[in-house]
């Protein structure tokens, strides 16, 4: 297996960047989708993988049409909010209704617009399922992540129900029901996003493929529970940690006796309430940081590892999460101190970590492959459909 690797800086795509949100400003915003082509080439270009590159081929022009169709959508929203609300109503609806083919529209765009070695990447998944995955699997998980409860509640208090022992039971079984559900909407969306993300990519006549299973996703999803409640345990015992070592006996002392006297307690508690603040501030970021970076590595590593171009070349992830928990805390405190000028530097320092942890089988025939693939390639010549890009947020 090799792993890829980002040959960028920090301070070269600093260049950029800061190029890029200086012609957004003086252009009002038009020169975004030239900006957004600057940033993906620059991180594609630099990605490798046994000396050969990545490359991104959209143009600005080509995103500058799905971006004035944004913005005119935007405008006539507001405009029909402002003279008709519920036309306002109206267009949300439709959009909703849009948004699985926008992301189908985005995946296949971003797909062929992506090259490896000089070999166009390719997306042919079906809208149907793109129908299914992201609208309505998110619509159940909505209804029964938060309808049902509301209704449950309201039926409870309005309904004239009676709490004895045995219903109060009925309901704790109902919401332990429910939480499972909720699991497992979650769990297959996951699967059935990843399968359809993955199964409909080509590169070249090649085509990836992963076969993934609704259980390991459930699993992951429980330990999560399980981990968010420990978290949440830790993060309680922490807070009270740094109380009692903030404040002291003394003071505690102080506020006991004078109980009843908010300027005295306050004037007690002095910087100690400034300890507490950053400390419950800081609890929030390491523990949440702490369960998203254990969520993402643990289904983007069960991914990548089940996942096969032309069922003969395997790829594979080794991210692990206290080294992405670690980047995130560092990138946080790099912003902080740089008033985010620092944000080239924190988005380098993320590439460099998902690409050293990336994977690819190039032991049998990898060459022949992508000399086969490129062959293949030049004689079919560029495909390349009309511009509709969106940031999916779909990565591995």
């Amino acid at each position: 297996m090799k792993t890829l690797r980002f040959e960028g800086s920090g301070y070269e795509y600093f260049k950029i960047w800061i190029v890029n949100i200086l012609l957004t400003i003086i252009t009002l915003g038009l020169y975004y989708p030239w900006a957004k082509v600057r940033n993906l080439r620059y991180f594609y270009g630099n990605a490798l993988l046994e000396d050969r590159r990545f490359d991104y081929h959209a143009t600005g022009k080509q995103l500058f049409k799905a971006y004035l169709i944004a913005m005119l959508l935007f405008i006539v929203y507001v405009i029909v909010q402002q003279v008709f609300p519920l036309g306002s109503l109206a267009l949300l609806a439709v959009l909703f209704l849009a948004i699985p083919w926008i992301i189908w529209r985005s995946m296949m765009f971003s797909m062929r617009m992506t090259s490896f070695s000089n070999v166009r990447f390719g997306f042919d998944g079906q809208l149907g399922q793109a129908y299914v995955n992201f609208l309505l699997l998110p619509l159940l998980l909505f209804i029964c992540l938060y309808l049902l409860p509301i209704g449950a509640v309201a039926l409870i208090f309005t309904g004239g129900v009676q709490m004895t022992a045995g219903t109060g039971f009925m309901v704790f079984i109902g919401f332990l029901l429910l939480i499972a559900l909720v699991a497992y909407i979650f769990a297959l969306m996951k699967k059935r996003n990843a399968m359809y993300r993955i199964n409909g990519t080509t590169y070249g006549q090649g085509r990836f493929s992963a076969e993934l299973q609704t259980k390991v996703f459930l699993t992951i999803t429980f330990k999560t529970i399980g981990l968010s409640i420990l978290a949440l345990v830790a993060y309680i015992a922490f807070i009270l940690v740094v109380a009692l070592l903030s404040i002291g006996i003394d003071t505690l002392q102080t506020i006991g006796i004078n109980a009843n006297d908010p300027d005295v307690i306050i004037e007690a508690l002095g910087a100690s309430l400034y300890v507490m603040f950053i400390a419950i501030y800081l609890g929030v970021f390491i523990f949440g940081f702490s369960i998203a970076a254990y969520v993402y590595t643990r289904h983007r590593n069960y991914i990548a590892n089940h996942t096969l171009l032309d069922e003969k070349i395997a790829l594979g992830s080794t991210l692990k999460a206290r080294t992405l928990v670690w980047v995130m805390l560092s990138n946080l405190v790099i912003l902080v101190f740089t008033a985010g000028l620092g944000l080239p530097w924190t988005k380098v320092r993320v590439a460099r970590l998902i690409l050293e942890n990336t994977q690819v089988d190039t032991a049998l025939g990898f060459d022949d492959y992508i000399t086969q693939q490129q062959s293949y390639q030049s004689s079919l010549g560029d495909q390349i459909g009309d511009a509709f890009d969106v940031d999916a947020g779909l990565a591995i």
